[in-house]
């Protein structure tokens, strides 16, 4: 049984007789079944805007006489309560006696106490004129408000043209100091978390996100935001009935969109990663991926699934006229929803089967062809594509030997380079030369090797091209920037700020530059600093 199914099913056992006897307590003078089903509809339909993040009609529909204030309406106000971030209000809606024992009351109780806790005498930034609002666990973190703004605001404008979204409550992002609150804000287990590498999830009506101070080198957490709120658009848009491939496949479609194009956007192919997985046996149907991929068993199946996915969206997309996408999600939000049986042995597989068959339909609503023969068909193109996959990625069947020196070497070199020794960390790093060279990290050691014997130029010349590696990566590019020349120096920072922008090199760039130590990401970077380790 699916999550609206429960619900459904909760309101079909409990809601009409507590309904029933609210308005028979408010002396309705509608007869009793009349009133009864009006106050379902008022219930139904407040769940559904809640659902879709309509939350001032929500809040219109359980202020109503209509619904009274039994159980069910007080779970569903809890719900709401939430949904917008009033968590100790919620707790203390959903941990009534009466409204504890619902189904879904439980689950939604342990989300708004660890809500609760996360957030208790937090800094909540509010920009009215973009009706965004972002909240801070660590009030150092606060100096990333300019940043994610800018983003959010980026985003919205994208996801509203490009998928045909509107916006009509508050859009709360929260940013947490490591995966413990990660996993209390969203209900996300910990273990998962840790083990894929999450860093944001959208769920519960806001985006909540992993402060780039956590990894030891920050993550894209401009992109990952727009991934989440593309989350949020497609509940929005669809009622929250996109199937899991299409919530990811177009997340990872529209997470780069908000921008210019960069230079590793298309560097890491989904269909070499896809194809690799398949021999790996890591690959999943699309129907059947699971709840959530940041629930699967490794982060190997986790990149593979998003490769699987991203491939997917982009080769029906491409195949179909411009305005396709939006097509799709109205399919869904207007194609019917599966009702709740009443045999109670059909279980999941029945629920999942109906609603296989709703995207199916929406499918050929919107395209014509059903997800059944997409997915054929992506197979036939995906064995035609052949592009390279490099070894820095992994997922190797087995391990390459002539990679096997470079982990013990680089991490000499970088021991040997922090206590001074810079001509023994060259030494180290010449025994690996040629190998891992697209390595971004790597090609870091070597540039910071070389400046500290005094060969500036090789090492300017080592970061010159950043084509050369794989992916972005924060201290390349604060390096590369701090290096020059003066046409590298403020494209190089700004790369550097989207991937780890609390880096004090990244921050400060020099602390004797005026200006740069007062700011407040250089202050914010300078206390990370100071507090290493930080988070998990």
């Amino acid at each position: 049984m699916n999550f609206r199914q429960k619900i459904a099913a909760v309101f079909a056992v409990l809601a009409l007789p507590l309904l029933a006897q609210a308005d028979g307590a408010n002396g309705a003078d509608a007869p009793p079944s009349i009133a009864t089903e009006l106050a379902q509809r008022s219930l139904n339909a407040a769940h559904e805007h809640i659902i879709d993040h309509s939350f001032a009609k929500a809040a219109e529909e359980l202020a109503s006489s209509r619904v009274g204030d039994g159980p069910v309406v007080r779970l569903e106000r809890g719900r709401l309560a939430l949904f917008e971030e009033r968590c100790d209000e919620a707790a203390k809606l959903l941990s009534a006696a009466d409204v504890a024992p619902i189904a879904d009351a439980r689950d939604l109780l342990e989300i708004a106490q660890g809500c609760a806790r996360v957030t208790a005498a937090t800094p909540q930034r509010f920009d009215a004129a973009s009706n965004i609002a972002i909240r801070f666990q660590d009030p150092d973190d606060e100096a990333l408000y300019p940043l994610l703004l800018e983003t959010a605001i980026a985003a919205k404008a994208m996801l509203t043209k490009e998928l045909g979204v509107d916006w009509p409550s508050t859009l709360r992002i929260t940013v947490v100091r490591d995966h413990l609150s990660l996993s209390a804000m969203t209900g996300l287990p910990y273990e998962s978390a840790r083990t894929t590498g999450t860093v944001a999830v959208a769920k519960w009506g806001r985006v909540t996100l992993l402060s780039p101070r956590a990894p030891r080198h920050g993550y894209s957490f401009r992109d990952t935001l727009t991934h989440e709120l593309t989350h949020l658009a497609v509940t929005r848009a669809t009622a929250d009935r996109a199937p899991l491939w299409l919530q990811e496949g177009l997340a990872k479609r529209q997470e780069i969109r908000w921008r210019p194009v960069g230079p590793y956007d298309a560097r890491i192919s989904p269909e070499a990663v896809a194809k690799r997985g398949e021999t790996l046996g890591l690959t999943l149907p699309l129907d059947r991926l699971g709840p959530s991929i940041a629930m699967l068993p490794s982060a190997d199946q986790a990149v593979v699934v998003f490769a699987e996915v991203t491939s997917f969206v982009k080769y029906l997309f491409a195949s179909q006229p411009e305005g396709t996408v939006a097509k799709v999600l109205l399919a869904l939000r207007n194609e019917p929803e599966p009702l709740a049986g009443h045999n109670a042995d059909a279980g999941a597989g029945a629920a999942s089967t109906a609603a296989s068959g709703r995207v199916e339909a929406a499918m050929k609503a919107a395209t014509g062809v059903g997800l059944v023969e997409w997915d054929k068909r992506w197979h036939v193109w995906l064995a035609t594509q052949n592009a390279p996959l490099s070894a820095t990625i992994g997922l190797q069947q087995k391990p390459d030997p002539s990679l096997e020196p470079v982990g013990e070497k680089s991490r000499l070199a970088t021991l040997l380079l922090a206590r001074g020794h810079a001509a023994a960390a060259q030494a180290e790093l010449a025994a690996i030369a040629g190998k891992a060279e697209d390595d971004p990290a790597l090609r870091t050691l070597r540039a910071r090797a070389l400046e500290a014997n005094g060969k500036t130029e090789e090492a300017r010349a080592l970061l010159a091209d950043p084509a050369a590696v794989l992916d972005a990566h924060g201290p390349y590019f604060a390096l590369r920037g701090r290096l020059g020349p003066a046409e590298r120096v403020e494209p190089s920072f700004a790369a550097a700020t989207a991937e780890d922008p609390l880096g004090v090199e990244t921050a400060c760039r020099s602390l004797a530059a005026e200006g740069y130590v007062a700011s407040p990401l250089c202050t914010a970077a300078l206390a990370r600093k100071l507090n290493e380790p930080y988070g998990d």
